[in-house]
């Protein structure tokens, strides 16, 4: 990319510029804005932070605020050098998924096998915290299902005893073993949530060729509630309750 930027390689081998667009210090606010679900899915990482923190050694705030600041800062830098080295070269005309601005060479097809190579060891980082997030929320769904039909088997009051048996019975017969609603050491669970998120992802992947358009769906929706609003509620359930 750098290479590209500075004239280094030609952008263009066909010897016209109209894959060249305009170059300007500053756009406007409805490009910037319909740019940002990008920007902020290049940052919706923090989910990792969890693994991270019961991996490293010594944990203390300092050490923590080291990793975090490293990592966004080593991310930022990249970032930078490759949106800004990329819009020097195409302009307007960049688009969300760079690659696909440059020629089919040998150097771009191995650029993008290492990319494909990339994705392929980012897609468990993603699957593992999503997974667990899934399971919590179905095991936390059936809990509250099962206190429910609970509830509702021992307020009924026209029935007797002498029918229904003692109180007793009854939450003997609506209790579940908890070992069977263990939904996160499950693996009939673990393993139908695995395929689904194998193959809708699959199925995205032969249906959209552009690599851009998923980063940006992603990021407007997806990426800006776990940014933006899940922690504003979170902080606010705590204010509440504290």
């Amino acid at each position: 990319i750098i290479a590209y930027a500075y004239d280094l390689a030609d952008a263009c081998p066909d010897g016209s510029d109209d894959c060249l667009g305009e170059i300007v210090p500053f756009t406007d606010v409805p490009t910037t804005v319909s740019k940002l679900p990008i920007f902020v899915f290049a940052f919706t990482c923090h989910q990792n932070i969890f693994p991270i923190v019961n991996e490293l050694e010594n944990r203390t705030q300092e050490r923590i605020n080291r990793v975090i600041f490293a990592s966004i800062g080593f991310a930022f830098f990249l970032f930078y050098i490759v949106a800004l080295n990329g819009y020097h070269t195409f302009g307007s005309n960049v688009r969300g998924d760079i690659l696909l601005n440059y020629p089919e060479n040998g150097y771009i097809t191995t650029l993008r096998i290492c990319i494909a190579f990339m994705l392929a060891l980012h897609y468990p980082l993603q699957l593992d915290p999503s997974r667990r997030c899934i399971s919590s929320l179905l095991s936390v769904v059936s809990t509250w299902r099962e206190k429910k039909a609970r509830c509702t088997a021992t307020v009924k009051p026209a029935e007797s005893l002498e029918d229904k048996g003692t109180k007793d019975d009854v939450d003997d017969k609506t209790s579940v073993d908890p070992a069977k609603k263990d939904l996160l050491n499950d693996s009939r669970v673990f393993n139908a949530i695995t395929i689904c998120f194998l193959l809708l992802s699959f199925t995205i992947a032969m249906v959209v060729d552009d690599l851009g358009v998923v980063l940006a769906m992603v990021g407007a929706t997806g990426s800006t509630l776990v940014s933006y609003i899940l922690p504003l509620i979170a902080l606010a359930l705590v204010a509440l309750s504290g």
